[in-house]
């Protein structure tokens, strides 16, 4: 079980002077690649040890017998040996007084029994001592930044900028491919860590690391999954907070991908939806791939992002690419700017056509054949009120000719002195040449690789907007476990206490009573007003109707008499335990929108609440909203309003408005009661909840609860 608290800073893999490396070896890949990455980001030869008993020298560079021998302590140690010499490198490391230490080798976690024992020793080692150390199972790290760069999977590109943006990867041959990316697409880089096992240094100790760095405004994080999961949300939280902007990849989702991280990582994995609530929490980005990873970091990474947040324009040069444009941005729901009709009259005019489609706006051929008109239009897009960025495809070749160059120059300068900022985006990948890419950096404009990953990147990010009444206002997060562990053992709550429950937490339930007889049934309906419906109360029995053990429209005493005799004899039947079935007689209840509320503890993530409308947009369209409680009023509302249902609640076609606002207020308070200390409810399933008239509340009909075990025996 991972410790839950640590002081241990990551800052001392960045404050490094003095490097060893440890089972350096000649022509080996993972040793020639560290060594010239270290010479190449600055450390100097006398700094830079090479340690290996078998050898005297290295291509000209002298080779020591072990750590213990060298002349000063190193700040960092590189341990390139394999999984049965660690420990040993590991104890040397921590007896010359070294700050830091990057494991390469892997046989550990994802190994199974025996790696997680070998990895708990590791942990046990560096966090008792004090050495902050990255991995095991990690190709490193590249800090232009700090000016060091202990990476081990190839030689770091020598495109590679210095700027603005942060990486941290759990998947290291992932983050070997982006760092090509980057220093192709000449997007600046602070830092980026390729975390590995995480046995001491995590996702988020980075991500707490780079809120603080001034070096950082963006974040991109590729993530599948964490055994420190409040640590992970209130760095995230922290990095928010900050005015980072923090976009994450999150791999692993499907039931197969999660099947993947278990055998790949040996790590526990959870799934998407759950993940994508905690997100939406934290106020993260979340995109779909690498390539929408690409595209929002290399927008994020030229300018501070504020504009994509507002109007967005689309303009190029083919009426058949606007159309291709319209349907993209219908499809994604991407909310292109509407033009004032001053602009749309200017547009009209410059372009000698009436109500032409402004957004996205066909410039035609008139960069040659009518210059004039070319910089009217879109000037005259660029300069409306409603319109922040203009997206602007033109002409390309597999290379950059004068021509091109001064045309992207100018068509820049035409928009910003309008007063908005672009983006340049060509089709498909008609070019990836680095001097294309060299141009745009020189302009200081993104330049994004096709239509549809711009439309989807764009897509996301006003989703994320959308979603920001939906984020946390505070860093804490009272129910993710601190460490993940077993999920308890529960069993299910009786009738009884599930009615003290719901009236404990002021959750409105429908008339009802448990009898366990026919007469009691009768007697019980003397309170109550016809029809009636009967239930069967069944020790752990959840869904009662596949059982037929449930009667509704029961319209007399004889009838209900009748009903109650036949539903002992059936909820007798289905289970092993018949003195303890009961019956529950409830008034029925009609009129209403049918949803549900539930929660669930999550292997990960912890306690885990699900709503949605119940029937066909729960068993086919599977439209669930999640959220880590507790959560407000205002971030139920928010999740509410995204369901595909909601205009079921907002009163389509003359239905009426349904009282959506007592809906979040019981949802919320559920969340409360789930994240107050003390809590011992596992899960719950509140199906079907009635949303009645606006102004007339909600009513709960069906619920079924677990508890932890120890509650059930009085602990």
């Amino acid at each position: 079980m991972p410790t839950l608290k640590r002081s241990l800073d990551p800052l001392a893999l960045h404050d490094v002077k003095v490097v060893a490396v440890v089972g350096a070896s000649p022509g080996k890949h993972y040793s020639t690649s560290v060594i010239n990455n270290l010479a190449a980001f600055g450390v100097s030869s006398q700094d830079l040890f090479l340690i290996n008993p078998n050898y005297d020298e290295i291509d000209g560079r002298p080779v020591h017998s072990d750590l213990r021998s060298l002349p000063v302590a190193p700040d960092l140690v590189v341990s390139l040996v394999g999984v049965e010499r660690v420990e040993a490198v590991v104890d040397d490391a921590i007896a010359v007084g070294a700050k830091a230490m990057l494991v390469i080798a892997d046989g550990y976690s994802e190994m199974g029994a025996e790696g997680d024992r070998r990895q708990a020793v590791l942990r046990e080692q560096a966090e008792s001592n004090g050495l902050v150390l990255l991995g095991p199972n990690s190709l490193g790290y590249v800090s232009p930044s700090h000016n060091i760069a202990p990476w081990v999977g190839g030689n770091v590109p020598a495109r590679l900028t210095t700027g603005k943006v942060a990486l941290a990867f759990q998947s290291s041959g992932m983050l070997n491919l982006v760092l090509n990316q980057v220093a192709h697409r000449r997007i600046g880089l602070s830092s980026a860590v390729s975390v590995g096992n995480e046995a001491v240094m995590d996702l988020g100790d980075f991500i707490d690391a780079f809120a603080d760095d001034d070096d950082a405004d963006v974040i991109g994080v590729v993530l599948e999954s964490t055994s420190r999961p409040r640590r992970l949300a209130e760095a995230m939280m922290k990095a928010r907070k900050k005015r980072k902007q923090l976009v994450v990849l999150s791999i692993g989702k499907s039931e197969l991908g999660m099947k993947n991280v278990a055998s790949h990582a040996g790590r526990m994995a959870t799934s998407g939806a759950v993940w994508d609530a905690l997100f939406r929490q934290v106020g993260a980005l979340v995109v779909n791939d690498l390539t929408e990873f690409m595209e929002t970091i290399a927008l994020f990474g030229a300018g501070d992002g504020a504009q994509y947040r507002g109007g967005i324009a689309l303009a190029t040069i083919s009426g058949g690419d606007c159309g291709l444009l319209s349907d993209l941005a219908e499809n994604e729901d991407l909310r292109l700017a509407q033009v004032t009709e001053r602009t749309q009259r200017a547009l009209d005019d410059s372009l000698s056509r009436t109500n032409i489609l402004a957004n996205p706006l066909d410039l035609r051929n008139t960069r040659t054949s009518a210059p004039a008109a070319f910089e009217e239009s879109l000037s005259a897009l660029a300069s409306d009120p409603n319109v922040d960025v203009v997206v602007l495809r033109l002409n390309l070749a597999l290379e950059p000719t004068p021509m091109h160059i001064e045309m992207y120059k100018s068509s820049a300068e035409m928009v910003r002195r309008a007063g908005a900022e672009v983006v340049f985006v060509q089709r498909v990948a008609e070019t990836a040449s680095a001097d294309w890419y060299d141009l745009f950096a020189e302009i200081g404009v993104p330049f994004l690789t096709s239509y549809d990953s711009m439309i989807r990147s764009l897509a996301n990010i006003q989703r994320q907007d959308r979603a920001l009444p939906g984020m946390n206002e505070g860093e804490n997060f009272p129910t993710l476990p601190g460490a993940v562990g077993d999920v308890p053992a529960a069993e299910p709550l009786g009738w009884d206490d599930a009615m003290s429950w719901l009236a404990k937490n002021g959750i409105p339930f429908t008339r009802a009573a448990k009898i366990n007889t026919s007469a009691e049934a009768v007697a019980a309906a003397s309170d109550m007003t016809f029809p009636l419906v009967l239930k069967g109360v069944v020790p752990g029995v959840a869904h009662k109707s596949e059982l037929g053990l449930v009667e509704v429209g029961i319209a007399d005493e004889q009838a209900l008499r009748d009903s109650a005799e036949r539903m002992i004899v059936r909820a007798r039947a289905v289970t092993d335990l018949p003195d303890e079935v009961a019956l529950e007689i409830q008034e029925m209840v009609t009129g209403g929108q049918e949803f549900f509320v539930g929660m669930h503890t999550d292997p990960i993530l912890g306690p885990v609440i699900s709503f949605g409308l119940g029937g066909i947009f729960l068993e086919v369209l599977k439209d669930v909203s999640y959220a880590v409680p507790p959560v407000t009023n205002t971030q139920v509302l928010s999740q509410l309003k995204e369901l595909k249902g909601w205009p079921l609640l907002e009163g389509v076609r003359g239905t009426g408005i349904k009282d959506y606002q007592a809906l979040s207020e019981m949802i919320s308070a559920i969340s409360r009661a789930i994240a107050a200390p003390g809590n011992l409810v596992t899960s719950f399933d509140l199906n079907p909840v009635l949303v009645r008239d606006q102004g007339r509340g909600v009513l709960v009909v069906d619920v079924y609860v677990e508890a932890a075990a120890r509650r059930m025996k009085g602990e």
